[in-house]
């Protein structure tokens, strides 16, 4: 039996920490998921550790649950980074090629990208992913793959990803704490991107919209191309907490009541419709109107959606991505949801399940598991196993704390 490579992914998320194991090997086609854990995540807001040792316990938790599924002790893995302190740019390398016949060489590529990291980032930031979205040689652009090809002068344009060195330590310490060695730091909707968007999709231009517990975040493709990427400090917690303010309850009744009678159009509700509150707590004795709890989740998720749609106008794409919107993360699965964002986007949208695994998939077949499984898959791409490349992009991380020269001398783009 050919022997298996083990590939982890740990999302650390608002509300959850989410750990897959992975095993691929010459003999399996896809990635087979053999092991999964969920912990409730302590010590996280809006996507930053707030408190290390919670946040640590609750990395311990998942790992643990994951292991025992598994059967396997696990020591390194790739983590999700999310939150407001993550920024985006365009930057550009130029480099002259370094044989005197004028071939490009593995090296000249590595030597533009580096290039194009010189770039100026906000204080306290640094590189997490430089993502290399076109070459150019002696003027002549839109290339991707440039190695072998012939010229003097040799360009990149990429996006730089960048996040607070804190938070970065942070997570390192997070994983340290539990004996677990980081292979990489991937940006949560990039990952997330990785699972549930297909290459047509990325082709003709998608925004994959992953609405977590306190972050939403968003990664913009065209061309194949990460193009644009953004996390807001808005999420499911914003629409529990006008639920609490507006029933005057709870925000565990509010919470429950967003996942057992939540939906995202009051006109898909009946008027008549009550819900009893003493069925969540003793102590509420109220009926309020379905309408009324409706009525406030549009509104919030209208206003997240606005938002979005400002920053896809920032970049041009206001209504102009063909392949539309993939939803993710937990409020995705809000009943109405992809309703109201086509209608305040004016996109066509789903929700994204993760494609192209197999194992345990009743288990991760859920929107709530994108970013883990897009680790999984980011892994993967990183592995000597590229035969086990299903449909994912080929990005490489660079920069940051984490291995800053780990992958270098590998191709940019397919």
């Amino acid at each position: 039996m050919a022997q298996e490579h083990i590939v982890v992914g740990i999302d650390i998320g608002t509300h959850y920490v989410y750990t897959v194991v992975a095993a691929v090997s010459a003999e399996a086609p896809l990635p087979q998921i053999i092991g999964i854990g969920r912990a409730r995540s302590y010590g996280i807001r809006r996507g930053t550790i707030i408190d290390l040792d919670d946040a640590a316990t609750a990395v311990a938790e998942s790992v643990r649950e994951a292991e025992q599924s598994a059967g396997v002790k696990i020591e390194r893995a790739f983590l999700s980074i999310d939150g407001n302190h993550i920024v985006s740019l365009p930057s550009r390398g130029v480099v002259a090629v370094s044989r005197a016949d004028g071939e490009i060489s593995d090296d000249d590529v590595t030597r533009v990208i580096t290039a194009a990291q010189t770039v100026a980032l906000p204080p306290n930031r640094e590189i997490l992913h430089t993502l290399p979205f076109e070459y150019i040689v002696d003027n002549e652009g839109g290339l991707r793959d440039v190695a072998g090809m012939n010229g003097l002068r040799l360009e990149a344009n990429a996006l730089i990803v960048g996040g607070s060195s804190g938070h970065i330590k942070n997570l390192e310490r997070c994983a340290s704490s539990n004996n677990i060695q980081i292979d990489g730091l991937v940006l949560a909707p990039l990952a997330a991107a990785n699972a549930v968007a297909s290459k047509r999709q990325k082709e003709l231009g998608v925004l994959v919209l992953d609405i977590g517990g306190g972050t939403t975040g968003l990664a913009v493709f065209e061309e194949g191309n990460l193009l644009y990427t953004n996390v807001l400090p808005m999420g499911g917690d914003n629409i529990t907490n006008d639920l609490a303010i507006g029933l005057r309850t709870t925000i565990e009744v509010a919470e429950r009541i967003k996942r057992e009678y939540g939906a995202a159009l009051v006109s898909e509700v009946a008027k008549t419709d009550r819900i009893d509150l003493s069925k969540f707590d003793p102590k509420e004795k109220d009926l309020v109107l379905r309408r009324d709890v409706v009525e406030i989740i549009e509104a919030r998720m209208s206003e997240i959606f606005e938002v979005v749609n400002k920053e896809l106008r920032k970049i041009g794409k206001e209504a102009m991505l063909p392949g539309g919107v993939v939803l993710v993360g937990g409020s995705s699965k809000i009943p109405y949801a992809v309703d109201l964002c086509k209608s305040k986007l004016r996109l066509p949208a789903q929700v994204g399940f993760p494609r192209n695994v197999e194992g345990i998939v009743g288990s991760v077949d859920d929107p709530s598991f994108a970013t883990v499984i897009g680790l999984v898959f980011w892994g993967l791409e990183r592995s000597n196993y590229q035969r086990a490349r299903i449909a994912m992009p080929n990005l490489t991380s660079f920069g940051g704390s984490v291995d800053k020269l780990r992958g270098w001398m590998r191709a940019f783009l397919p």
